[in-house]
């Protein structure tokens, strides 16, 4: 019996896949740099939890009228003594020495209802807030109106060896109407401590109203 003769069908080589052209590697690597610095840029310069927190500062100079969110406000001069006398006539003698601060201060939203929620005197990372002693001798415990100014002192008692510090040259006096002042905007006046001699006593007027 004959038999056929075995066929086997031709083997042939896939065919190799092209090379992509250099531009195109180069053009991937250069899209690969320019999205690792975006994303270096953005988490960089991306307020975090803290900053999205902070306070709005209304940065200004003595004698300019500033405007917040909730409070207008204008630092018309600071003085240091050894002691302050109020027009009620407390007195307050201190270890340290006393800032007094001259201000005029009203509501721009609210009237009526709270006054100065903060009162504040940052020097280097310390803050000191405005003293309650002197009472109604302050602009403290009084309530603000909307447009019309009350006019009065802030008393802060500092450390007497804070004057020599480098940090004293660049103090922050900050007013704003709530005391949480996150996320709401503060007056804020710099005021260079070192430049200011202490008084022996001082003698502060009566918190008055606009033109009074």
């Amino acid at each position: 019996m004959s038999t056929s003769p075995l066929v086997t069908a031709p083997i042939t080589s896939s065919p190799r896949a092209a090379r992509k052209p250099f531009w195109q590697y180069l053009l991937s690597g250069v899209m690969l740099v320019v999205i690792l610095g975006v994303t270096w840029i953005v988490a960089h310069t991306s307020p975090n939890e803290e900053e999205w927190q902070s306070a709005m500062p209304v940065t200004g100079e003595f004698g300019e009228v500033l405007t917040g969110r909730d409070i207008e406000a204008t630092v018309h001069g600071v003085q240091l003594a050894d002691e302050v006398v109020a027009y009620t006539g407390w007195a307050g003698p201190t270890s340290g020495v006393w800032v007094v601060v001259d201000a005029s201060v009203a509501a721009v939203v609210t009237d009526n209802t709270v006054g100065i929620g903060a009162a504040e005197l940052q020097v280097g990372s310390v803050i000191y807030t405005a003293s309650d002693r002197p009472d109604f001798g302050s602009l403290l415990p009084h309530s603000l109106t909307t447009g019309i100014h009350l006019r009065g002192p802030l008393m802060f008692e500092i450390p007497r060896e804070l004057l020599d510090s480098d940090a004293a040259a660049s103090a922050i006096v900050r007013l704003g109407r709530d005391s949480e002042t996150r996320l709401d905007s503060v007056i804020e006046v710099p005021v260079d401590l070192t430049a200011l001699k202490v008084a022996a006593s001082i003698e502060t007027d009566k918190p008055v109203w606009g033109n009074e």
